[in-house]
């Protein structure tokens, strides 16, 4: 039986399981529009993280069907949002177009009602992160989708953690060692680690008053923890890029480092200690198969279907060559190259070579810009990231991760911001409204705490 069958016949046995996501449809209708988009970034995190926890039975089916439409409401929380929007540049909308493309080409597929499930779960993806984007006019804009996320990987990261303090032996899968709560794969549960990471850290050094510090350092160190026990190369090297910027500011404040570092080795000295199952052997291994992977692609799979993949095929998996190869090409590029040949991989490549070239200019430009530069930086160096890791795996394009939702985020808006300094418009690609704002919350002791800025002198 085909595993989308498999999770809505679970569904339609068990409607209860709905209810979460039936109620917070509830909730966003009833909350101001102003405030629909901040909330609904927050539970996309964590309703994203149950559909990967697969020991939870049949709510993460549940959470897996629904996916596509936690997108929904976070793109018609966009389009509502009130204010003016941004207009983003052409390129922006390739991400849709080669989306909607995509269904196309998996109509003949094996398992065709969850390929194309998947294909309709990834339009979903797009569209939430294009108007997304648009909804980023102001400094204050970029901080609400910042800390939205963070709010979310902090509820996001309680779900594996409480996983390993109820069973941390059953946590780690049998024979590698390898952190899996809940059931979640070790490399997929990593790329939620791989996002929090920056998140929490940018957060605790540009957290204006302390009483939040001690929860963003537990949940920095625990996230940091967990990541290190997935034994995933790849995540780890993910967390090391996105942190360069962090440590580049710290070593100029080297009490903070030496404080910071001191607390995070004694954390995670006591995680490992709890994780005795966890094997970290793994990491020291550089040995990997991927390139005998891609050169199968290369020479028994490309050759064959150069231009349009699997368009018009029949008896192929969507997911990867069964007969020529057995395994998926573990790289985004090679991914959309089976998938739909040259016809989608060029203009996914060309959106990736692009958005990170004005990622980079964005960058240079951080110290003109609204704000605090320390976040322009990691925001710059968490796409980039993002892409590195692509060669990896595909991820970056996989619809179950808000790592890819916010990967079309960052892209649409650098490549937006770019456009309008090259226009002459250095004031218009993000305005600058934070000064204000944060006069307002000095003088509004009812407010939430905030994230304030971190300062443009330190970096």
């Amino acid at each position: 039986m085909d595993r989308s069958d498999v999770y809505l016949q679970l569904v339609a046995e068990q409607p209860i399981l709905l209810v979460p996501f039936i109620l917070f449809i509830f909730i966003f209708l009833a909350i101001p529009s102003d405030k629909k988009l901040f909330v609904t970034l927050v539970m996309l995190v964590p309703w994203l993280t149950v559909a990967r926890s697969t020991g939870l039975g049949p709510i993460a089916a549940a959470a897996k069907l629904s996916s596509g439409a936690t997108y929904l409401l976070v793109a018609i929380a966009a389009v509502n949002h009130p204010g003016i929007k941004r207009r983003l540049p052409g390129a922006s909308w390739i991400f849709v177009v080669v989306a909607v493309m995509a269904i196309f080409y998996v109509l003949t597929t094996e398992e065709r009602s969850r390929a194309i499930v998947m294909r309709l779960q990834w339009v979903c993806v797009t569209i939430a992160g294009v108007y997304t984007a648009q909804t980023i006019v102001a400094y204050s804009d970029l901080r609400r989708v910042v800390d939205a996320l963070t709010w979310g990987c902090i509820v996001a990261i309680a779900l594996p953690f409480s996983g390993f303090i109820i069973d941390p032996l059953g946590s780690f899968l049998k024979g590698q060692g390898r952190f899996e709560p809940w059931g979640a794969n070790s490399n997929q549960i990593g790329m939620l680690f791989a996002l929090a990471t920056p998140l929490l850290a940018y957060a605790l050094m540009s957290l204006k008053k302390p009483s939040l510090k001690p929860l963003l350092l537990t949940a920095l160190v625990i996230t940091l923890g967990m990541a290190l026990m997935t034994a995933s190369r790849q995540t780890l090297l993910a967390i090391v890029l996105v942190l360069i910027p962090v440590f580049i500011v710290l070593s100029k404040r080297p009490i903070f480092m030496i404080v910071g570092v001191g607390l995070g080795i004694i954390g995670l000295a006591l995680m490992v200690s709890i994780g005795e199952n966890a094997e970290f052997d793994r990491l020291g291994n550089l040995e990997t198969g991927r390139l005998d992977i891609w050169r199968a692609y290369w020479t028994q799979v490309f050759v064959d279907r150069p231009l349009f993949g699997l368009l018009g095929t029949s008896g192929q998996s969507f997911e990867k060559s069964i007969a020529e190869v057995g395994q998926h090409p573990h790289n985004a590029w090679f991914y959309y190259m089976y998938l739909g040949g040259i016809s989608l991989a060029a203009p996914m490549l060309y959106l990736a070579v692009y958005s990170s070239y004005c990622g980079m200019k964005i960058w240079k430009l951080k110290n003109y810009l609204p704000g605090d530069p320390l976040l322009y930086s990691i925001l710059a160096m968490l796409l980039l990231a993002m892409y590195i890791q692509g060669l990896f795996n595909q991820v970056v394009y996989w619809p179950t991760y808000t790592w890819s939702f916010l990967h079309v985020v960052l892209a649409c808006l650098f490549m937006s911001m770019w456009k309008d300094v090259r226009d002459g418009s250095l004031s218009e690609a993000l305005l600058n409204d934070w000064d204000e704002e944060e006069m307002e919350l000095e003088h509004d002791d009812a407010e939430t705490e905030e994230f304030s800025d971190y300062g443009k002198n330190n970096t």
